[in-house]
């Protein structure tokens, strides 16, 4: 009886698995969650940090000694000695003994000491580098959500439009059949069901575009998401979601302290100085204790063994102007990184006045399409009735009905265009609040 409660659980974690597997409706939140976890670029942005933890451990394990295991075998044109000598002949100590080939066998170590301060810099570099690749790796999640927030919003928008669409369709053929039934009773010519025909294929014609682009959003959604089932169908719903902003100034300064690509570029100026001082370093002496424990022997295999403890000093005189071109070099790179950094703040109010700019235009359009929407279904009410009572034309019953598609589609366009452009917003002052809501 045991086994049951097992059984259970592993029933209940099973079909929650099969209910992920099969799950097709997502709203952003989950579309964001899913492609953040199997985004093939996120993930090799979260390698590149693990790459450099690793670079940071290559750096702090140069400060620590260095042993080696050295064995070998030689072989001289003259008898050389086995082992130095170790005292005076006259006094009783025996030659060394000679040999043409020598075996040796042991162990030698290194640890530095100083070294112009570039042990220290090259674990700070290392860290900086690191900590440049979490900033990296933020800015390349901040850019997957955008573009993901760009096609949802795209879908969502293609599927009203494929709704307007389908409406217009619909009316047109319930009008072909008015113009049908007026044109045996011989009301109207056949040149108004003519321009209704045409009218009519004009319309399905743009219904079938937007569902292959409505089908090739989703095709994009599914590789951002990371899905590689060619044959998986998915559908996103409405969400709900924060759209409040801050003001401008407030924007600009949020930008400066949340980007995580502006953050990259101060630490890179700080790597830049860094490693200008790190070459720098190479004209200071260098200071190392070095050790060898090692056994020798002839071709009698009888071996000896010998030690040796070394305090070195290493002074740098000449190098050909190496050293002086290398520092030059990351001069001008700290250069360079400074420029950059001044074009991407220039980048980056630039792209929060457009994001303001657009935000306010989109409002602007929203209102003013919503009223022609409204005035545009009036007319059409008023066409279809004239053409009911016989005071209208098809003529004027297809433009009105033109004119109610086209107030839609300005209408969806405009709340696509305002998603777009706060997403834009929170993208450029660097702003993540899924981030928060997944590490929950």
């Amino acid at each position: 009886m045991k086994t049951m409660p097992i059984i259970i659980c592993f029933l209940l974690i099973y079909n929650s698995a099969c209910a992920e597997n099969d799950k097709v409706y997502y709203t952003l939140s989950e579309v964001i969650e899913i492609a953040v976890k199997n985004n093939p670029d996120v993930r090799i942005s979260d390698l590149n940090i693990k790459i450099e933890t690793h670079g940071m451990n290559t750096a702090k394990a140069k400060k620590m000694p260095k042993l080696d295991f050295n064995t070998g075998v030689a072989r001289t044109r003259y008898p050389a000695p086995v082992t130095p000598i170790s005292g005076s002949p006259l006094e009783g100590a025996g030659f060394p003994e000679f040999d043409e080939t020598i075996y040796d066998f042991g162990v030698s170590f290194i640890l530095p000491l100083y070294r112009g301060g570039r042990l220290d810099r090259g674990i700070k570099i290392a860290g900086l580098k690191r900590s440049i690749a979490e900033d990296l790796f933020d800015m390349n999640r901040q850019e997957l959500i955008y573009n993901i927030t760009s096609i949802y919003f795209k879908i969502l928008q293609l599927d009203k439009l494929s709704e307007a669409n389908e409406a217009w369709v619909k009316q047109l053929e319930v009008h072909k059949k008015n113009v049908e039934t007026f044109l045996q009773a011989g009301m109207v010519p056949k040149v108004e069901l003519l321009k209704t025909e045409t009218e009519l294929a004009h319309a399905m014609q743009n219904s079938i575009v937007i569902k292959n682009n409505l089908e090739s959003a989703y095709e994009i959604l599914k590789t951002l998401m990371g899905i590689e089932d060619l044959n998986k169908k998915i559908s996103v719903v409405s969400e709900t979601g924060h759209k409040e902003y801050p003001p401008l100034e407030e924007a600009m300064t949020r930008a400066i302290e949340q980007r995580p690509d502006y953050k990259a570029i101060l630490k890179k100026k700080k790597v830049a100085k860094e490693r200008v001082k790190f070459v720098k370093g190479e004209r200071l002496p260098a200071v190392y204790l070095s050790g060898e424990y090692v056994n020798r022997s002839g071709e009698d295999f009888e071996f000896k063994e010998n030690w040796i403890l070394a305090l070195r000093l290493s002074i740098p005189v000449f190098d050909g102007g190496t050293i002086r071109a290398d520092v030059n070099k990351e001069k001008k790179e700290m250069d360079k990184v400074r420029e950059e950094e001044r074009s991407l703040r220039l980048e980056i109010n630039r792209e929060i006045k457009d994001a303001y700019l657009n935000i306010g235009n989109a409002n602007e359009r929203i209102g003013v399409s919503w009223k022609a929407i409204e005035t545009a279904k009036e007319n059409l009410r008023i066409e279809l009735l004239k053409y009911e009572t016989g005071s209208g034309t098809s003529t004027d019953v297809i433009d009105a009905q033109t004119m109610l598609l086209r107030a839609q589609t300005e209408y969806y366009q405009a709340l696509y265009d305002k998603a777009i452009a706060i997403a834009t917003l929170r993208r450029a002052t660097g702003e993540d609040n899924y981030k928060e809501e997944m590490m929950k």
